[in-house]
């Protein structure tokens, strides 16, 4: 697994998938696989450099997640398995951060703080903003919704439709291209008229809201948490 592998390189969470990583060690890497992303975005968030941050991701992978068996150990019934592996997290990098502030109280008297911490891993100051852990989920839930969603799409032969949402949806959100107005949209995607273009891409839009929360019903354990999983989704892309 490398850095980059964020949101594209792996799926939502649901407590199913928690249970095929008790199960087998197939679980437990596809259980890995998914958490790279947003634990690696943690750990860059306080500071860490790219290299340092791949490490410690690593590092926290195999002695806490695999080391302590933390699939194993999670509860639904004490909350989300996302929030469980972030608070894991934190801990493991304040212990991280109090061995390394003991070993330097032991070092000789001659040796500078310096001169010990050559090549291990220095945090800067945390960085601001949203949560990374939370928009590094947020990002692929989304994006599993919008493969569903195009999938259905093709499915019921709504290819046009899918171009519209496409168009004026996806590109403008994830990509920051300029919405053509309905004129122009009904002549790209050979509709009869704006008022048609209009309609088709409103049929998607709530065929992506239906999808959306069916994706995140899939994350909780309790369907009663799904209203707040998508207030959180929103408040971690910031929309």
């Amino acid at each position: 697994m490398e850095p980059h592998q964020t949101a594209a390189g792996f799926h939502t969470t649901s407590w199913t998938l928690v249970d095929g990583a008790r199960a087998d060690r197939a679980g437990l890497e596809r259980l890995l696989r998914q958490y790279w992303g947003p634990i690696y975005a943690a750990i860059r968030r306080q500071g860490f450099g790219a290299h340092d941050a791949s490490d410690l991701t690593q590092e926290f992978m195999t002695q806490v997640v695999i080391g302590r068996d933390l699939a194993s150990k999670a509860d639904p019934s004490r909350g989300r398995f996302r929030s469980y592996l972030k608070q894991s997290l934190r801990n493991f990098l304040i212990d991280r951060s109090r061995g390394k502030r003991r070993a330097e109280g032991d070092r000789p008297a001659h040796l500078s703080a310096a001169d010990g911490d050559r090549g291990a891993p220095q945090p800067a100051a945390p960085q601001a903003g949203p949560d990374p852990f939370d928009r590094e989920w947020a990002a692929a839930v989304i994006e599993v919704t919008l493969q569903r969603l195009e999938e259905s799409c093709n499915e019921d032969d709504l290819h046009a439709h899918w171009a519209a949402f496409r168009i004026n949806v996806v590109g403008p959100t994830l990509r920051k291209t300029r919405p053509l107005s309905m004129d122009e949209l009904a002549v790209r995607i050979g509709a009869a008229d704006a008022m048609q273009a209009s309609n088709m891409l409103q049929t998607v839009k709530r065929r992506f809201k239906r999808m959306l929360r069916e994706v995140v019903a899939e994350t909780v354990a309790d369907q009663g948490e799904i209203e707040q999983e998508l207030t959180l989704l929103r408040m971690s892309l910031g929309s």
